[in-house]
């Protein structure tokens, strides 16, 4: 394949003349070596140096008299030698030229100055290439009978064709061989070469307008007047008029041009419709057979096809590999202006051998930049450059030279078997990068690791004719047209050879290759002995032929291939030669690798190849398989099978049972390039199977020479490899237009059991399937090809000259990839192979695409089918239906194609599916609430409006329930959309046949299904999952269930972005949208009361719901009606139930009490003893228990804060207690420095505070904002001190969705969760900036109360299960007691409902009297065990278990300050 890069270069051609008008390029020709480029306007001949692109020589038509006698200049022919030009004009002449080459000298030879400061220093600034100074001279000049239309050029002579029909055979010297000379009316013409009977053309004015001479093919190819074409052959080699007989080309009456493919033994001619199509020689009748029929495709303007005119000119690559063709606009007809609609832009395509379009210039092309042509600015001229690199294009007025590349397995099949994508251009070798580093890459379809070749061996050797890599691609490999270099990809040093003279003795025919990841090869003749062989050189050595290891060939090699230590080589006696190479170490002191080659088999293929040219590839593989565990016979080791491509003809080469060479099949044809992985066997694959031995030389009467190949030592079948499957051993083969085929092994696998014989099923199937691309690459494991396309850039620039912008043109690599997967199973199941297409889509479910292949499958199918205007007989929609219902896929797949497809043919997929009702109920059913959505809009257009609405409803609530936000969003979306006039008028289905009915309903959920909802739902790393309920149909009753999510990294962030977002308002209402809101709000009331925040942020962020509103109009109904339930209100019931939820949900730890606190408590008891668990907290293992008596008497020491700036006043208080004294009876008392003072506190009610004091009112703030800025702000400084410094905190992103769940329920004056939410987060200055004197009075006097009933609450809950909470809730408490001060409400209380308080402070009470016995027996799913809702029982989360050993702690601080509290009453002073 060969596409353009970078930018085309424009190239000046000199005036002959002032007075001259601009030069009219009518042919470009390069010689034989592509090396010299001739270029013939209408006055002048221009020779020119391929690289670098030097005007070596010119030469003009001056005199106007001659002009006019002589004619215009029309064509250029060279001679094979270079020796001599032939051109003709538009009169009947023909002028000889001579060019004269002088030996030794050189042209633009520059000079360095004397001064050493401009003097070159670069070796890129010397230029080393050959530039020989050249003369035209001219000779002769031929006068002719009329005008010539073609001229054929040979070594003695050249074919000349006159307008009046004659054809002329003319030497190089001027004569004229008359005897040899006949006219085209004259020639009999068949259709083929032995049976059909040949006629003349009967009309005696038909000449030939072009001809091309085809030596592979035994003679001409010829193009008509008449629009006719023909291939003249003849026995006589000199072509005398009595031999000749001509084949027609079958269907051709509009042939314009013609041109030849002499690898793939093709005649290319150009029709007048724009088309370029191809014929070959059949070899049973000689006849001529069409291969294929192509036009140009252009991706973005398709009626640019429409303005195409005739073929202008077409040519074929020297090597075979493609052609080109450029075009003529369509000939306007007589009375019919001529507009811009038919203007056809300049246009040039490339083509494939085969006629698969690489390159076309139109594509990416602006109108606006083509509308600047002229209508008669077309390309006139087009021809190649050396090995395809160059492409030069000839207009009216410009020459332009364009660079390509091509892809290195050309010439090269050493290559065709890499993993990326190998290029090389004339000077550089552009590789892509891997694929697992492709992701690290903004754009990786355009990421290519560019290797430019050293200049001190391009310098002298350009181009580069093969380039390769090793399988890891560490080392890279080139040749040009002499020696090779090779380097390092990581370092990118090279190395070339030291001595010039090695380096140009070496001449590489059969391509380079690096075997074993340290020798590299070259296959190639040496210059001075001309003598071939194979050159080996260690790649640790320096590059010299002392290290080489040589081994001899026969022959001049002209390909070679190398699979894992066997080297093949094909040379030019049509003989492949498998060479077993041996690498061994040479002892001394300079120890190097030696390479030794020993011949394993010698085949014979000449009877089938007709020319050493026409050989395209060479593999060895493993191909023969055989499905009872018995391989068949071997060339070497695992090497059964030499695929071989003759002319586009893959043909397969093994052994028979007895040793002998089987009889050549020819499994494809049109073959361009192959993949097979089995001809790439690693090293431990190959260890494993045996060696096979060989004792002497030994013939078997057959093509075949083989050294002892043994039978009995067989390797290891590849069926039997745990890589193997029906795709590892498919053989892939491009074949041009035609597309792609794969030959699949149909292996029985687990199927195929001792009474199960398979004789009925082929061991191969061929599956033809056409892609977008061409592939350069085919991953068999990942099922995608992937191909290289040239994309067109415009950049634009200031011209100097003009001052105005104009538009310069680049061209830019660009890898894209396709699926074929599906092209693979839609060919099974079509011949009725399903087994087979299951077992190729179980290997590959995999692959991330795998879902999309399903897609693209029933898409394809399903439109080809659907849109057939005729009846199907043996349709495959059905089958491929059911197909794809055998994976979970199923229900994606039909979803996304409905939504993909046009509305028509909805009817015909969902007769075989299943009406659109049934499969969103099972949508629902397997939670697939994703596909369910793209069913909905399907039920909008088929069903009723009732059904629909309801459905919609349904799935609504479902994706609520799921916390699938985005689903819901817009569903709402489309409900509010709809219009109220809309609505009802919704299509209803078309007819009784395609109205769906509904499923029934499915069970409803169970009584006791909402008992999942509990805080136990905790689990690490993610949401723990309840079980799945099936709602009813019924959109009235009320959902029991919810769930609750932890939320996903990808949900958090929606959050966080969504609701620093606007809100949007509520759109048009109509029913559904009424509906919707009506579900919305059910659902933020559900999350509110059953405490789930983080979902209640999520669906805020999300689904953009007005919740500020909703939550202040409920808070201005409790204002109003103070009695009224709690049913739909976000007041607590619960806060320690609240409060655990949260920890859960915003993944936020537990506060732990701080180790310093516990070091100091155990410094100041000095002797005393402690519990066991209290000295465990430092590493001591205590010998006995401590013995704590209970306290007499207490000392306690208030301290109030004066709000004012006044200094702080200290009480005291004794008092007596008899009952043990415990840690939810303390209070934090002020803190200084590292000191902590702590004292007993009173059982407080609803109606006390420890804040409550006459001193305290005396110092209260002036105004409510002077609490924001003092309140407990010294106290605040070190509670970290109490409750640990190093307390893990949540991460960032949850703190931030506490602060705008904090923005939130600020806005509605919900004081309950701003308590709790700044106690969860432990930030008492957030509490202190939202609870205040005005939000006390926004949310009332009530609410205050709440939460200081809530402190209380919550501090016996975390004495007894987190006792990390106990300073935080004193310091909360301490605040919310100024606050009530401040706004005068302290003597308010808050007295819960009195059954439920009894239980409470019975159960309560009970607790604090149960004595502990054993601090270490505590576990923390007990401490955390609430009464579940609605009676159930809850399972045991992992953040349940994340909290376990804290709780340990606990316990043992409480016995710590037991045994303090008894310090006290002994007269110990603690702080």
């Amino acid at each position: 394949m060969f596409i353009p890069n970078d930018r085309a270069s424009v190239l000046q051609l000199p005036k002959h003349e002032n007075d001259s008008i601009e030069a009219d390029i009518r042919s470009i020709v390069a010689n034989r070596e592509r090396r010299l480029i001739a270029i013939a306007t209408n006055d002048a001949i221009y020779i020119w140096l391929a690289n670098p692109q030097l005007l070596l020589c010119s030469i003009g038509v001056i005199d106007q008299g001659f002009k006019e006698t002589s004619g215009e200049l029309k064509e250029i022919y060279w001679k094979p030698d270079s020796s001599s030009i032939a051109v003709t004009t538009n009169q009947n002449k023909i002028f000889i030229y001579k060019l004269e080459a002088k030996d030794g000298e050189q042209c633009y030879n520059f000079t360095d100055p004397a001064d050493p400061y401009f003097q070159r220093n670069s070796p890129e600034l010397f230029i080393k290439g050959n530039r020989p100074v050249i003369h035209l001279h001219p000779t002769i000049i031929i006068n002719l009978a009329d005008v010539p239309t073609c001229c054929v050029p040979s070594r003695d002579e050249f074919l000349v064709c006159l307008r009046n029909g004659f054809t002329h055979h003319v030497t190089w010297t001027g004569e004229i061989i008359s005897s040899l000379s006949f006219r085209a009316s004259s020639i009999p013409f068949s259709i083929d070469q032995l049976q059909s009977k040949s006629e003349n053309v009967t009309s005696k004015t038909t000449f030939i307008v072009d001809a091309v001479y085809a030596p592979l093919l035994g003679g001409f190819a010829i193009v008509l007047s008449d629009g006719k074409g023909a291939l003249l052959t003849s026995n006589d080699p000199n072509f005398s008029p009595n031999a000749i007989l001509g084949v027609w080309a079958p269907n051709l009456k509009d042939a314009t041009c013609c041109d030849v493919n002499h690898k793939f033994l093709l005649v290319l001619f150009g029709c007048q419709n724009g088309d370029v199509c191809a014929y070959n020689i059949d070899e049973l009748n000689g006849s001529l057979v069409q291969s294929f029929r192509v036009a140009p495709k252009v991706t973005n303007g398709p009626d640019i096809t429409n303005r195409l005119g005739p073929v202008n000119k077409i040519t074929a690559l020297m090597n075979g590999y493609g052609f080109a063709a450029t075009w003529a606009p369509k000939k306007i007809e007589d009375g019919i202006s001529k507009n811009e609609s038919n203007h056809l832009p300049r246009l040039v395509a490339v083509f494939t051998a085969f006629g698969a379009q690489s390159f076309c210039n139109l594509e990416g092309v602006i109108e606006d930049h083509t509308s600047e042509q002229r209508d008669n600015d077309m390309y006139t001229a087009v021809e190649w450059g050396p090995e395809g690199f160059q492409l030069w294009l000839g207009t009216k007025d410009e020459l332009t030279m364009q660079s390509f590349v091509k892809s290195a397995s050309c010439s090269n099949p050493i290559m065709e078997h890499c993993d990326r994508a190998v290029l090389m251009s004339d000077s550089q070798v552009l590789i892509s990068a891997a694929r697992d580093r492709e992701a690290e890459a903004c754009a990786p379809h355009s990421v290519w690791n560019h290797v430019a070749v050293t200049h001190e061996y391009l310098s002298s050797n350009w181009p580069l004719r093969y380039a390769s890599t090793d399988r890891g691609y560490k080392h890279l490999v080139v040749a040009g047209d002499q020696g090779f270099a090779y380097c390092s990809l990581s370092s990118r040093r090279w190395k070339i050879f030291g001595n010039e003279t090695q380096e140009k003795n070496l001449l590489v025919t059969g391509g380079v290759f690096i075997w074993n990841d340290d020798v590299i090869g070259a296959v190639g003749v040496a210059a001075d002995t001309d003598k071939s062989h194979i050159s080996l050189y260690p790649i640790s050595q320096r590059l010299d032929n002392r290290f080489a290891s040589v081994i001899d060939l026969e022959h001049k090699c002209v390909m070679s291939a190398l699979r894992d230590d066997v080297c093949a080589v094909f040379d030019i006696s049509a003989q492949i030669t498998l060479y077993k190479l041996t690498a061994h170490l040479e002892t001394g002191r300079d120890a190097f690798t030696k390479v030794s080659g020993d011949i394993v088999t010698v085949i014979r293929i000449n009877e089938i190849v007709p020319h050493p040219t026409c050989i395209v590839s060479l593999q060895m593989t493993q191909l023969n398989l055989d499905q009872r565990g018995k391989l068949s016979p071997a060339f070497y080791s695992s090497i059964d099978t030499v695929l071989v491509n003759i002319s586009g003809r893959l043909i397969t080469l093994s052994l028979n049972e007895e040793g002998k060479l089987h009889q050549p099949m020819v499994i494809a044809s049109y073959v361009e390039k192959m993949w097979h992985d089995r001809c790439i066997v690693s090293q431990s694959t190959l260890a494993q199977s045996l060696e096979p031995s060989w004792n002497g030389h030994k013939r078997n009467g057959s093509n075949v020479s083989m050294h002892s190949v043994s039978t009995t030592s067989e390797p290891s079948s590849p069926m039997n490899h745990p890589c193997s499957s029906h795709l590892s051993n498919a053989l892939w083969i491009a074949c041009g237009a035609k597309g792609i085929k794969v030959w699949m092994p149909l292996v029985p696998g687990k199927r195929n059991v001792a009474t199960q014989e398979m004789t009925f099923i082929a061991k191969r199937i061929m599956l033809p399937f056409e892609l977008d691309i061409y592939p350069i690459v085919i991953s068999a494991k990942d099922c995608l090809a992937m191909g290289v396309e040239s994309q067109l850039q415009h950049v634009a620039r200031t011209s100097k000259g003009q001052g105005r912008m104009e538009s310069v043109t680049m061209y830019g690599l660009h890898r894209n990839s396709e699926v074929f997967v599906h092209h693979l199973l839609r060919q099974l199941l079509k011949r009725n192979l399903g087994v087979f297409a299951l077992e190729l889509a179980g290997a590959c479910r995999s692959l991330p695409h795998f879902t999309h292949a399903l897609e693209l499958l029933l898409h394809g199918v399903l439109e080809e089918e659907a849109t057939s205007s005729e009846p199907i007989p043996d349709p495959l929609l059905p089958r491929c239906v059911a197909f794809i219902h055998e994976f979970p896929e199923f229900l994606k797949t039909v979803a996304h194609c409905a939504r993909k497809t046009e509305l028509a043919l909805w009817r015909t997929l969902f007769d075989v599916t299943g009406s659109p009702n049934a499969l969103f109920e099972e949508c629902l059913q397997q939670k697939q609430l994703e596909n369910a959505a793209s069913f909905v809009i399907v039920l909008q257009n088929l069903e009723t409006t009732e059904v629909s609405m309801d459905q919609a409803a349904r799935l609504v609530k479902e994706a609520l329930e799921e916390k699938k936000w985005t689903i819901a969003k817009e569903m709402v979306r489309f409900a509010r959309s709809i219009g109220s006039d809309d609505i009802d008028a919704l299509t209803p289905p078309p007819s009784a046949k395609t109205s769906l009915s509904r499923r029934p309903t499915v069970s409803s959920p169970s009584a006791d299904s909402s008992t999942e909802f509990v805080i136990n739902r905790f689990q690490a790393g993610g949401a723990g999952r309840l079980n799945k309920v099936r709602h009813s149909q019924s959109t009235d009753q009320k959902d029991s269930q919810r769930k609750d999510s932890i939320g996903s990294s990808k949900d958090k962030t929606a959050l966080s972005r969504g609701l620093s977002g606007e809100l949007s308002p509520q759109l048009t209402v109509n029913r559904l949208a009424v509906r919707m809101t009506s579900i919305l709000e059910e659902h933020a009331w559900h999350l509110l009361n059953d405490y789930w925040i983080l979902d209640l942020g999520f669906f805020w962020a999300e689904l953009q719901f007005d919740l500020p509103g909703l939550l202040e109009t409920r808070r201005k109904q409790i204002a109003l009606s103070p009695k009224s339930t709690n049913e739909n209100c976000y007041l607590i019931d619960d806060f320690a139930l609240a409060l655990t939820r949260l920890h859960a949900q915003f993944s936020w730890p537990y506060p732990v009490i701080g180790s310093q606190f516990v070091h100091q408590i155990e410094k100041k008891l000095g002797n005393i003893r402690v519990s066991q668990s209290t000295t465990s907290l430092n590493g001591l293992v205590p010998n006995e228990p401590a013995e704590i008596s209970k306290p007499k008497a207490k000392r306690t020491e208030k301290t109030i804060v004066d709000l004012n700036g006044a200094s702080p006043i200290r009480e005291t208080d004794n008092e007596t207690s008899e009952e043990d004294v415990e840690i939810q009876e303390a209070v934090l008392e002020r803190v200084r420095g590292n000191g902590v003072e702590l004292a007993p506190i009173l059982d407080r009610s609803p109606s006390t505070s420890s804040s409550m004091n006459p001193h305290s009112m005396q110092h209260a703030p002036a105004t409510p904002s002077s609490c924001d800025s003092r309140s407990l702000a010294g106290d605040w400084q070190n509670t970290d001190f109490l409750v640990g410094e190093k307390s893990a905190r949540g991460n960032i992103q949850s703190s931030r969705q506490i602060e705008l769940m904090l923005y939130l329920f600020s806005q509605t004056a919900a004081i309950d969760w701003i308590f709790l939410l700044c106690l969860l987060s432990r930030d008492e200055r957030k509490l202190r900036q939202e609870i205040n004197v005005s939000m006390v009075r926004r949310a009332g006097e009530k609410s205050l109360a709440r939460i200081r009933f809530a402190c209380t609450e919550l501090g016996r809950w975390a004495v007894e299960k987190c006792c990390g909470y106990v300073a935080l809730l004193q310091a909360f408490d301490a605040h919310l007691g100024i606050v009530a001060e401040q706004a005068g409400i302290s003597d308010v209380k808050y007295v819960p409902d009195g059954e439920k308080r009894k239980i409470s402070l019975k159960s309560k009470a009970e607790e604090r009297g149960r004595k502990r016995l054993d601090s270490d027996s505590a576990k923390l799913n007990n401490s955390f065990t609430k009464k579940p809702l609605n009676g159930g029982r809850r399972e045991r989360s992992r953040s349940a278990d994340r909290a376990h050993k804290s709780v340990k702690r606990y316990d043992d601080v409480v016995c710590a300050e037991e045994a303090l509290e008894k310090a006290n009453e002994e007269g110990c002073s603690i702080m």
